[in-house]
């Protein structure tokens, strides 16, 4: 396993869970790694830079191959919180190397009546090193050459999302 794999699988997670208890929510985020660091990107900020709208499938695509493109990414990991037909709700941690190392988790978790988190489950027994969670994460570091003018509506997305990184040393 690389350096950058299992600095995401238990850094990227650990952080990851900490601001789930900080908040007490579960807000989708993605992570990358670029040389010596984690940058940790929470999606909620999106509909203030994409014109009222979140994080589309396609643009969250759109931005990974864009990251891929801009920095020497070796690794993004992927959080988000999901709800089963039976309202069983987890936290689904996807993680992809650009080795093509893949690793995915799914954590129960509990609300209170203000949908504030309240517990999660901390046992690492629903994990895979096959089967992701979320389809999209199996297309992550696959190029995509952009239009220009989708080139420039990037470029300008991530300068607006630039400041809220949350920047990690890889140890």
């Amino acid at each position: 396993m690389s350096k950058v794999f299992d600095f995401l699988k238990n850094d990227f997670t650990r952080l990851y869970m900490k601001n789930v208890f900080e908040h007490k929510a579960v807000n989708k985020a993605i992570a990358f790694c670029d040389g010596d660091n984690l940058n940790l990107i929470y999606t909620g900020m999106f509909s203030e830079v994409n014109n009222g709208k979140g994080i589309t499938d396609d643009l969250e695509l759109y931005l990974v191959s864009y990251l891929l493109q801009k920095h020497n990414v070796k690794g993004f990991g992927r959080a988000s919180a999901y709800v089963l037909e039976d309202q069983t709700t987890f936290i689904g941690f996807d993680i992809k190397t650009v080795d093509n190392e893949v690793w995915s988790q799914q954590n129960l978790f509990s609300v209170d009546e203000e949908s504030k988190v309240i517990g999660v489950e901390a046992d690492l027994k629903d994990s895979s090193d096959r089967n992701l969670i979320c389809p999209l994460v199996k297309s992550y570091f696959e190029k995509i050459d952009f239009p220009e003018d989708t080139l420039k509506y990037l470029d300008n997305l991530y300068e607006q999302i630039k400041p809220n990184l949350q920047v990690t040393k890889i140890l």
